[in-house]
């Protein structure tokens, strides 16, 4: 089925005020972060979804150029509240590296617009690693980067962001940020990181004495964006163009996911030409990001970007393609 498109701080809390006063960002610890909209938010909280711009390829910059005024446009198109980059910013050819990470840090806190990134396959390539990153955007005065589990010899990223609106007491809905990880053996959501998200789920069941609905962000697809496409009975918006790629999933973390009762969707990248979204068995929405980079393969749409609406009272959580050619 088609879709249609758009054209055109432990303990001591870590406040930092940018230059919008209604927007609060708070580091409460290292893998937990606290976002504080205005009250005047409008009845959804708007996300846009950008992945696979593979920036700073070699004897290309001006395709990293175009990449970014794209995503400048997309800022003024969809007038998001938050912006997610869901994986492989960077290409796995880069040089320079830190070089490379702190324009893109500077790049998105420039928009000043609160911003979180997920690691890709790509990202901790070409001599970076995982670390220089999230050093170089634990700097970022807009931006969220959560550590790695130092107690699991893993250097993955993973964190939360409860999303409040005005003086509320509770978060309306909490962000979840994984690592799917890029070596081998490693490419996927994996049983620590599993662990962290129930302790973290259950943590927060008792804080707020409510189950606040999550949606999750990560790069590589799980094993049921390859079943939702090919059930039958299942409904889908979107076009399939690739194998998915879901490299070393096993189907555990779409179950984990329900045993907690609060994700209602997940948001990934990885494969370019596959932008299809539906909801699957056990009613969470499943999503492929829309492919942002000139970098990268896209053979059967322009870039651009996604534009998910997370409602603030009841109703159903909103997905738009937004192409920038």
């Amino acid at each position: 089925m088609k879709t249609n498109r758009l054209f055109f701080s432990i303990a001591v809390f870590l406040s930092i005020e940018p230059a919008h006063a209604s927007v609060t960002l708070t580091k409460i610890a290292e893998d937990h972060f606290s976002l504080r909209l205005s009250a005047d938010t409008a009845d959804s909280i708007r996300i846009l979804q950008v992945t696979d711009l593979h920036i700073g390829i070699s004897r290309s910059w001006e395709k990293t150029w175009t990449t970014m005024e794209r995503v400048d446009k997309l800022k003024e198109l969809c007038r998001p509240d938050i912006i997610a980059v869901t994986g492989d910013l960077f290409t796995g050819e880069k040089k320079d590296s830190e070089a490379l990470s702190a324009f893109a840090r500077v790049y998105f806190d420039r928009l000043q617009i609160p911003w979180f990134f997920t690691f890709g396959n790509h990202d901790p390539e070409g001599g970076q690693g995982r670390e220089p990153i999230r050093r170089i955007f634990s700097g970022s005065e807009w931006g969220m980067m959560g550590s790695h589990h130092p107690d699991t010899g893993q250097f993955k990223c993973d964190y939360r962001i409860d999303v409040f609106v005005g003086k509320a007491p509770i978060p309306v809905w909490q962000l979840y940020a994984f690592d799917s990880g890029s070596e081998r053996g490693n490419r996927s959501i994996k049983k620590n990181q599993l662990e962290w998200f129930r302790a973290q789920s259950l943590k927060s069941r008792a804080e707020y004495k409510t189950i606040v609905p999550a949606v999750v962000f990560f790069h590589i697809p799980l094993k049921q964006y390859h079943d939702l496409w090919h059930d039958s009975t299942l409904v889908k918006s979107g076009e399939m163009h690739e194998t998915v790629c879901l490299e070393e999933d096993d189907g555990s973390v779409y179950q984990a996911f329900l045993d907690q009762g609060n994700v209602r969707a997940c948001f990934c990248g990885h494969d370019h030409d596959n932008n299809y979204w539906g909801k699957y068995h056990g009613g969470i929405l499943l999503v492929y990001g829309h492919v942002t980079g000139d970098a990268g393969y896209h053979r059967h749409w322009p870039p651009g970007g996604k534009l998910i609406s997370l409602p603030l009272k009841k109703g159903e959580i909103g997905v738009k393609d937004i192409v920038v050619e």
